[in-house]
């Protein structure tokens, strides 16, 4: 047994940058992860650094983490492989294209209020853009010049060893069983290997939360959707560079990988399923290699001549409605960071500041915390802050832009 301030459940990029911010603010900090850093979802994302969303909140997260990215090295130190690619939204020209390119104007407005770079093109200056786009069925699109991708797995490492440096303790191979509290408070946590007592505890522990938490007599409302995405080789007649999509008129995300490479994931279908966080299947199904060169040819029609050299399947957290929950929940000194959605990465750095914020002076100032609160859920007159600016989507990509 031994004592902490703040015992942190996850080793993902969540975790590992809250556990950073609290220890270079002088508290004492113990992360506990069930396998080795980064092993859960944030291993397994696409690490794609979109700053377009329907709304302040998670644009502002994801803006203000972006600026961390691009300097990791000044910020945090060593290196998290960031590539400034750009990176493309399409809107399609299709049913709803009149209401979707007036939530776009709206969108993109928002963001360059916050101080986003980004601005509206059409086709053609997509074309202009990526001379190999096939433009069609593109009406509009949002345009992030800075915007780019990392490596996650390096990221997230990078993030736990500076959070050491900064006097965290970072335990691998530490599964909590359990969270332990008395009189309304948490009191620590219970690991595989020993007690911990610990005056606050944060749960970011993704789509193993809820057993966790259910030892202090909480279910959140959050399920495991196993989603994929594979590595491919690209032909020999592409060769200019590939910027970033998340593109739901096509139905993919995408961005490079290495030289003459790039990772693509495919929204919507069977593809998409929800699995048991502790017995999935980490493989390819047989036809998501297929399904992801048609989905990407859709826009780089050279890509119909794409080899699949590898791929995986890793796990969103998801909620209801599509976006976090991050705030104090349950008893006394209890906090939860999870249900990201699959759009978490990209935000880590900043949730971890403004929840350490929270946690030490009360109030998260980077970013307001309060729309993400977990009493959102079945409170009566809740007002959501982004319903009337989510786009009609061509296809479900298993969460809201």
């Amino acid at each position: 047994m031994f004592h902490t301030d703040i015992a942190i459940i996850g080793g993902g990029i969540m975790g590992c940058s809250l556990a950073w911010h609290l220890a270079r603010s002088g508290a004492k900090v113990s992360l506990l992860e069930r396998a080795t850093i980064a092993a859960g979802a944030s291993g397994r994302t696409g690490a794609l650094l979109r700053q377009h969303y329907s709304n302040r909140p998670e644009a502002g997260l994801a803006h203000y983490s972006l600026k961390t990215f691009a300097s990791w090295g000044e910020i945090v130190g060593d290196d998290c492989g960031f590539t400034k690619s750009g990176l493309v939204v399409p809107i399609e020209a299709g049913p709803d294209a009149d209401s979707n390119l007036d939530r776009l104007r709206r969108n993109i407005s928002m963001q360059r209020e916050i101080g986003i770079d980004t601005h509206l093109i059409s086709p053609p200056e997509l074309q202009e853009l990526q001379p190999s786009a096939q433009i069609a069925d593109v009406l509009a699109a949002a345009f992030e010049p800075s915007s780019g991708y990392v490596d996650a797995i390096a990221a997230t490492r990078s993030m736990a060893t500076a959070a050491r440096l900064e006097g965290a303790d970072i335990y691998e191979r530490r599964r909590v069983t359990g969270i332990a509290s008395s009189g309304g408070h948490v009191t620590g946590v219970q690991t595989d290997h020993e007690s911990i007592v610990a005056d606050v505890v944060v749960c970011a522990a993704g789509p193993w939360s809820n057993p966790i938490l259910s030892t202090v007599g909480l279910t959140i409302p959050l399920t495991a959707l196993r989603v994929q995405v594979v590595v491919l080789q690209q032909p020999l007649s592409f060769d200019e560079p590939l910027l970033s999509y998340i593109d739901t008129s096509a139905g993919m995300f995408c961005r490079a990988w290495g030289r003459g490479t790039l990772l693509v994931g495919v929204a919507g279908g069977d593809q998409h399923d929800f699995a048991d966080p502790d017995n999935f299947d980490p493989r390819n199904d047989e036809e998501y290699p297929d399904l992801a060169i048609a989905a990407i040819s859709r826009r780089i029609p050279a890509m119909a001549g794409a080899t699949y050299l590898h791929g995986h399947a890793g796990l969103y957290d998801m909620t209801p409605d599509g976006h976090p929950i991050i705030g104090p929940a349950g008893p006394d000194g209890l906090y939860l960071m999870l249900g990201f959605n699959g759009a978490g990465f990209k935000k880590g750095p900043a949730v971890g500041q403004c929840l350490a914020e929270l946690i030490l002076s009360g109030a998260a100032k980077l970013v307001d915390l309060s729309p993400f609160a977990l009493e959102r859920f079945g409170k009566e007159g809740w007002q959501e802050p982004w319903s009337d600016t989510e786009y009609t989507l061509a296809t479900d990509f298993g969460r809201r832009l």
